[in-house]
């Protein structure tokens, strides 16, 4: 990957990374949701699925970050550190968890996509195309599940 040293883009990719609708967060939400629902198996295992492709995500983030010169600190964009509020942990039934995540996952392509007009560097986009590629499985995933 052809990379330049580029901090201020580094600095709006911290929302991709651990913003409230970054690549730390839907780790984290997923993993919950995994662990909250074990009764439902292959639903619980969904879950699991796809919270760990978004912790490969939330490395590929943090690893460009790095080669644009800053740390893979779990920050957002204004340098607030991230939290535990950034989790959804009451939901009214299953359904309502699946349109909270539709929702997350739209917020999450929308915000690589924001990403990507910043940007001229191939590499930089063709990774952030093939996570926007990802996060749209995961919103069919939900869409099929609800």
């Amino acid at each position: 990957m052809n990379i330049r040293q580029n901090q201020r883009y580094a600095n709006l990719l911290y929302d991709n990374f651990a913003g409230s609708s970054g690549e730390l967060s839907a780790t984290t939400q997923y993993i919950y949701e995994h662990i909250e629902l074990k009764r439902f198996e292959s639903f619980s295992r969904i879950l699991l699925s796809i919270a760990i492709e978004e912790m490969h995500h939330l490395e590929l983030i943090g690893e460009l970050i790095k080669k644009l010169g800053k740390r893979p600190y779990f920050i957002n964009k204004n340098q607030c550190a991230w939290n535990a509020e950034n989790i959804k942990y009451h939901f009214n039934n299953v359904y309502d968890m699946l349109m909270f995540n539709i929702e997350s996952e739209k917020k999450a392509i929308l915000g690589y996509k924001e990403a990507i007009k910043y940007t001229q560097n191939k590499s930089i986009k063709d990774l952030l195309e093939r996570i926007i590629l990802d996060e749209q499985t995961h919103l069919e995933i939900f869409n099929r599940l609800k």
